[in-house]
């Protein structure tokens, strides 16, 4: 005889435990799949598809500034794919790099991943960035688009005083896009490249 104390009442009646569950069971995921549906449209707004563009595979000529004002050009390649419903994208990037400013005198390897990530409670973007020179992701530059060119910045302190770093995208086709790293020391009146890409649609 089953035991009572495994029933509810509900309107007088007993109530089989598995129903309760299966009930319950219900409710959770009819939960979750209305957050999965909300975040499908939070991920279909205009503004979350800015970078939509930029998935993919890309060859990229870069050019990297010297200490006497000249500039390096060296190769490299990045992958671009989405991913959380298509509110952030994951970047492999691999290539040669020199940077004057972190005292390299030579062209060396270097291999980064980057997180772009939408926030639509502010409707801006957030990169973050993580290398092999640096194993771990900094304060991340944000910013959005206004056309079909997208800023970022990123504000740090130095002994020298305040700086501010700027990512810029432009230039966007559908086989081609250009990207640039520039630093500001006087409050974002004038600014200087520092490190450019022209990045090109690998063949498929």
């Amino acid at each position: 005889m089953p035991d009572k104390s495994l029933h509810e009442s509900h309107n007088g009646r007993r109530v089989s435990p598995a129903i309760l569950w299966c009930a319950a069971l219900i409710g959770v995921l009819f939960a979750t799949s209305s957050s999965s549906a909300q975040n499908v449209a939070i991920c279909g707004e205009a503004g979350a598809r800015h970078f939509d563009f930029w998935v993919g595979d890309w060859d990229i000529r870069q050019s990297f500034l010297r200490e006497d004002g000249t500039f390096v050009t060296l190769p490299a390649k990045t992958s671009v794919s989405t991913v959380l419903d298509g509110c952030a994208l994951v970047e492999y990037w691999e290539g040669q790099v020199q940077f004057f400013w972190e005292g390299m005198q030579e062209p060396e390897p270097m291999k980064a991943i980057s997180v772009r990530a939408y926030d639509p409670r502010r409707s801006e973007w957030n990169i973050y960035w993580m290398d092999t020179r640096s194993r771990r992701f900094d304060t991340p530059y944000v910013g959005n688009f206004a056309g079909d060119r997208g800023d970022f910045y990123r504000e740090w302190e130095t002994p020298e005083g305040g700086r501010v770093g700027r990512i810029r995208f432009s230039h966007v086709l559908p086989d081609r896009v250009s990207w640039s790293l520039a630093v500001s020391s006087d409050g974002r009146q004038n600014w200087t490249t520092i490190w450019s890409m022209e990045m090109r649609r690998a063949p498929r």
